[in-house]
Parts: C-alpha cells; sequence; structure tokens
C-alpha cells in the first residue's frame, strides 16, 4: 500500500495534539513543548521523506518484476552461471559484487540513469562503475568482450 501524506500528517498532528495536551497538565513550561514539536516534527519529515523513498523504490522493483520472464538471469549467482568462459567467470567472481548488480541491471535493459534511481546512486558512479568494468574485460587476454 502506498504513502499517504496527508493521512500520515493527520495522524502525526492528532498524536501531537494528544502529547501536548498531557505534557501541558503536567506542567511543562510552553517553550519547552514547541521546542520538543520541533523535533518531533523534523523526524516526522525524516520518516516521511524515507517512506516515499521506499514507496519508489518499490516500484522500481516491481517494474523489474514485470520484466523478469524475459530475463535470461534474475540474480548475480544466475548472471555468473551463464558465463561460459573461466577467464572471464573469475574476473567476473572477483569483481565487487555492487558493480556485478550494476551489470546485471544493465542487460536487464535498463539506462545509466535508470540503474542510477534504482540502486540510489550516482549516475555518474554507474558509469565509472561500468566503465572499469568494460576495461577488465577489454584487457582479460587482449579479448575484445564488451563493445560499446
Amino acid at each position: 500500500m502506498a504513502y499517504n501524506k496527508t493521512s500520515e500528517e493527520r495522524k502525526w498532528n492528532y498524536w501531537k495534539e494528544q502529547e501536548e495536551k498531557k505534557l501541558r497538565e503536567l506542567g511543562m513550561e510552553e517553550e519547552k513543548i514547541q521546542k520538543l514539536r520541533q523535533m518531533d516534527r523534523e523526524d516526522f519529515l525524516e520518516e516521511r521523506r524515507y517512506r516515499e523513498h521506499l514507496d519508489e523504490t518499490m516500484q522500481d522493483m516491481d517494474s523489474i518484476k514485470e520484466k523478469d520472464s524475459e530475463l535470461f538471469a534474475r540474480d548475480v549467482k544466475e548472471l555468473l552461471d551463464h558465463i561460459g568462459d573461466k577467464r572471464i567467470y573469475e574476473l567476473l567472481k572477483e569483481t565487487e559484487h555492487q558493480t556485478l548488480e550494476i551489470l546485471l541491471l544493465s542487460t536487464w535493459g535498463y539506462s545509466g540513469r535508470e540503474v542510477a534511481k534504482i540502486m540510489g546512486m550516482a549516475e555518474q558512479t554507474i558509469y565509472t562503475k561500468r566503465n572499469r568494468l568494460r576495461k577488465k574485460l577489454r584487457y582479460t587476454d587482449n579479448l575484445v568482450i564488451w563493445h560499446k
């Protein structure tokens, strides 16, 4: 279920009003109540940003699931299992897992921008990691394996 900002805001306001009412009854100073409100509000907004990001990520994952039926490899392990050349397999086996995930998403047809969004990374980082992997693959016994 999607995160509903308005509903969560209403719940937070109701909770905060009840809490502040109790604090006033207990004799807490208004200045401290307002400071507490401000801190709680910042926490609430941070949580809301996280939930919104999580929703976007889940939507991205849903779109990946839709493409899954046409994929030759559904995860990094399966990708490595499809490598027939032992030299390439050994090179990829020693490669950082994050770079292999980028490779996998690229084989699924995602652009650098889409991969960056899915992985929560800068787009330039995606391109850098892909290019470094290309160079490694190119220089594996002078094989030109991955063309642009």
